[in-house]
């Protein structure tokens, strides 16, 4: 799969080849798909990944499952269903994340309000930087639920994207909101991204949802403008 999709979690990227197998009428209403291992190897990623794209789509109403038969085509999604609207990669090759810090955090009201949590419930905080072919493109703060951050707190020194692994856990996001600004470097920032203080930077504010739109994860992202690629796009 090209490495500059990995912005856009793997299994919504199956998702959308699933959808396009729609669309281009390779899978009518009414026919039931490939099978679970024959998608597997179809796509070359795991199961849970495929479940988690089956799952997605049956909430969409493009698929059908029932109990002991395979998942069938329920209907033709409308064109909207395959725009993913404004995708933004981060550029390079061979991905990988050095963490700064993890653990309990208290004192990111911002954070706390974005995931709707009360002064007594804990965050859990995962700051790190984000490379591309080993070299900084932007530093990020993650914070979630302190019940959900232990879930992969295993992980968080390989977990390039934490989506797939909070999926392993059964938990699924629904809706993510991003807001995209301009911000300069703070001191800090210079110093871990190897620019000077005051530069420019791409600042995402990612809010995600999971069942019941409950907020799951709250991020905030700032990226060199080098190693980012904003892209709009508009029909199917």
């Amino acid at each position: 799969m090209a490495e500059n999709q990995r912005k856009l979690p793997l299994y919504i990227q199956i998702k959308n080849k699933m959808i396009h197998n729609v669309k281009d009428g390779v899978w009518k209403p009414g026919d039931a798909i490939p099978s679970e291992s024959q998608l597997i190897e179809m796509y070359n990623v795991s199961r849970t990944t495929i479940r988690q794209s089956i799952r997605e789509l049956v909430q969409n109403g493009v698929l059908e499952t029932r109990r002991g038969s395979p998942a069938r085509v329920r209907t033709i999604p409308p064109e909207e269903g395959v725009n993913p609207g404004v995708l933004h990669h981060e550029k390079g090759t061979h991905f990988s994340i050095k963490v700064i810090r993890s653990g309990k955090a208290s004192h990111a009201l911002h954070a706390r309000n974005s995931l709707e949590l009360t002064e007594e419930e804990e965050m859990f905080l995962i700051e790190r930087i984000r490379l591309a072919d080993g070299k900084p493109i932007a530093f990020q703060q993650l914070f979630l639920p302190y019940s959900i951050g232990k879930t992969i707190e295993n992980d968080i020194d390989t977990s390039f994207d934490i989506f797939p692994k909070l999926g392993e856990q059964g938990i699924y996001y629904t809706n993510i909101q991003e807001d995209v600004s301009a911000s300069n470097a703070t001191s800090f920032e210079a110093d871990v991204l190897g620019v000077s203080p005051g530069e420019a930077l791409i600042d995402i504010e990612r809010t995600t949802t999971g069942s019941g739109l409950k907020p799951i994860e709250y991020s905030r992202t700032k990226y060199l403008p080098s190693g980012f690629n904003y892209k709009v796009e508009i029909g199917s």
